[in-house]
């Protein structure tokens, strides 16, 4: 049986029950509220593996989901098979609708200069994320309030416009938590970590971090965008501006 909708009321409470509590708390009453129709998603990024970590040890069988864009780093894809295999991740890969001709196009003509990224981190990503999210009642997702200004009012539970319950269980965390997290489980960091990579993102814009207070600000350097566009699904718009 499906889930009933969680009223304002009941998100808002939610959001204070949940302040200071752990993650996996909080993934607990997901699994626990929506299973089966539950996922966890993940860009297996720097740190993702703990989110992930701790999902499985609240259900070892929770469904997770990833987008390959047909760019990612080649330690990326590493990454992603390494930490499936040591978590026994239950993952499932969705690939853009780009085919393997275009993609290997674009990527020599970007070498060196800038994608229109509605290939890499635009409309194309957004539309398999779609799909990756379709018929689930709750999505899990690794967002954090201190990652970046366009975060920083993330809430641990909301419910979008397309009915789905979204679900931060870092939300507050720090990634001085994470870390500590990661360390106390013996937790991969992705391979580029290493090398100075704060946030990883597609192989043809993401670099070092540009700023070092801003652990995302290498994703798109020198371009005017801090976000990929997926956390805005099920949203709605912002109003047009009053003409004046």
């Amino acid at each position: 049986m499906a889930a009933p909708a969680l009223t304002p009321q009941e998100v808002s409470r939610l959001n204070a029950q949940f302040d200071g509590a752990h993650p996996a708390e909080i993934i607990r009453w997901a699994v626990e509220t929506f299973r089966p129709d539950v996922a966890v998603t993940s860009s297996f990024g720097t740190d993702s593996a703990a989110l992930l970590h701790m999902a499985v040890t609240v259900d070892p069988a929770i469904s997770v989901r990833t987008v390959d864009t047909g760019f990612l780093f080649p330690e990326t894809l590493q990454h992603t098979e390494r930490v499936a295999k040591l978590l026994k991740l239950n993952l499932t890969v969705y690939r853009t609708k780009l085919d393997e001709a275009t993609i290997a196009r674009l990527t020599r003509e970007h070498a060196s200069a800038p994608i229109d990224d509605r290939y890499c981190c635009g409309e194309y990503k957004k539309e398999a994320t779609e799909r990756a999210l379709k018929g689930l009642a709750c999505w899990i997702t690794g967002l954090m309030r201190e990652e970046a200004v366009s975060r920083r009012e993330t809430p641990f539970v909301e419910v979008l416009g397309n009915g789905v319950t979204k679900v931060a269980p870092i939300a507050a965390w720090t990634a001085k938590q994470v870390h500590a997290y990661m360390q106390q489980h013996q937790l991969p960091y992705h391979p580029l970590w290493e090398r100075g990579y704060t946030s990883v993102g597609c192989a043809l814009h993401t670099r070092k971090p540009v700023d070092p207070n801003d652990p995302r600000s290498g994703r798109w350097a020198g371009q005017d965008k801090t976000e990929c566009g997926i956390h805005d699904i099920g949203k709605q718009p912002p109003p047009p501006e009053p003409r004046s």
